[in-house]
């Protein structure tokens, strides 16, 4: 009997039994919506695969669809959707019109493209801590002493950026803040969608977002200046035609404002995107519900909560839950501890990606045409330390947002297996 008791006691990842049965599937992403299969099939017969194709009988463009469906969610005036997130931020920063080599703050905690799009542009990533509470670049964060020309302020993991604050500091002194969505489409700060606070927003419809058409993104704004530079640089200096193209017509015309390049959305993920947007905030009901209900089930465990948004957050978009513990066992890394939750429920837990200041991904000296920028890349960011960055990044491990789109009794194993792991 002893002998059995401390077999099952044993982690998963050690030999023992896991908490969740196998045989119990985790729900599936990406889930496609109910008009999908019919959009993909109305572009497939339709004749017109992509942005650059004539017109044809009566079959518009998902893509221009598209456009006018997600400003009208996000609650802008503009929406030019591209044909990655990255691409996206990409345009965003070349619309502004900045100088070769101008300085834009990133956060340290991000995803690479966030700062790699700004070398992109020809200006020059500047690396900043983020709130020890959000994981977010905040006010205090921001270093003027680089006279910055704009901020890529991400919303990370479930929690937003508070813009209104960074505003508050940026406005005068000319810097604009571009907002990167990537993980945030839905979120609201005091009723206003994630996107719509800055002066422009950025966001990414890539295979593990919440809404997703495979790849794909977009850029949003209210600057009416801002939308046919925003169409020209996605689409080789051509931006939408006014009124209803004449039979055998492209939907846009040589406008050449400014020198573009390509990076549009295919007819293909415009359709799917157009029915998944459907079908995102029922999704977010089900995710938030779950993930509040883990929020009091962690509640019992000393040292280890979900992340939580600000109190001016009105609306979460899980994009990664991420749990918080403030005091690892002896011996166990975060790293560890995403293992052997993985081992228990059969279902992968992660830590956060790799920050930016040591990432491997962002190195703007491996391209000898970014030479200047990553030499003063290299002088800026010598004897910098992001101390808040590394905690979060040694006390987090997460979880893909598909994780809360199941029911309670999944819930209960998320927390049971942290009970048991953190147990040990």
């Amino acid at each position: 009997m002893t002998t059995s008791i401390r077999t099952d006691r044993r982690l998963a990842v050690d030999g023992g039994r896991p908490l969740r049965p196998p045989d119990r599937p985790w729900p599936r992403w990406p889930v496609p919506a109910p008009d999908a299969e019919r959009n993909l099939a109305a572009v497939l017969h339709g004749g017109r695969w992509a942005i650059s194709s004539p017109t044809c009988g009566d079959t518009p463009l998902f893509e221009r669809r598209f456009a006018a469906d997600f400003a009208r969610y996000v609650g802008t005036r503009h929406c030019v959707p591209v044909d990655h997130g990255s691409s996206a931020l990409v345009v965003a920063l070349e619309s502004l019109g900045l100088d070769f080599g101008d300085t834009v703050l990133v956060p340290a905690l991000t995803w690479t493209a966030s700062a790699t799009a700004a070398l992109r542009a020809g200006l020059v990533p500047v690396l900043v801590d983020v709130d020890a509470d959000t994981g977010c670049i905040g006010p205090d964060d921001l270093d003027l002493s680089v006279d910055p020309r704009a901020v890529v302020a991400v919303h990370w993991a479930s929690n937003m950026a508070d813009i209104p604050a960074l505003d508050a500091v940026t406005a005068t002194r000319n810097i604009s803040i571009v907002e990167d969505c990537a993980q945030a489409h839905g979120a609201t700060w005091q009723g206003r969608q994630a996107g719509s606070l800055g002066r422009i927003g950025c966001f990414s419809f890539q295979h593990g977002k919440v809404l997703t058409c495979g790849e794909g993104g977009a850029v949003v704004t209210d600057d009416d200046s801002l939308a046919p530079v925003l169409q020209e640089l996605r689409a080789d200096s051509r931006r939408y035609r006014d009124g209803r193209p004449a039979p055998g017509e492209l939907d846009l015309e040589e406008s050449a404002g400014i020198q573009g390049a390509n990076f549009c959305l295919s007819e293909f993920s415009a359709a799917v995107a157009c029915a998944q947007l459907g079908f995102l905030d029922e999704q977010h009901t089900v995710r938030n519900r779950n993930y509040a209900l883990l929020t009091e089930l962690v509640a019992d465990l000393d040292g280890v909560r979900l992340l939580q948004p600000a109190p001016a957050q009105t609306r979460i978009s899980i994009y990664e839950g991420t749990i918080v513990v403030d005091e690892l066992p002896a011996g166990m890394s975060n790293a560890d501890l995403a293992t052997a939750l993985t081992a228990e429920l059969g279902k992968r837990f992660y830590v956060t990606d790799e920050p930016l200041h040591r990432s491997p991904l962002l190195q703007p000296w491996t391209k000898p045409l970014l030479a200047p920028l990553a030499e003063r890349f290299s002088e800026i960011h010598r004897d910098r330390a992001y101390p808040k960055t590394e905690w979060l990044a040694a006390h987090t491990v997460q979880t893909h947002h598909s994780t809360f789109l199941g029911d309670e009794r999944d819930m209960h194993d998320v927390a049971g297996a942290l009970g048991k792991v953190l147990a040990r």
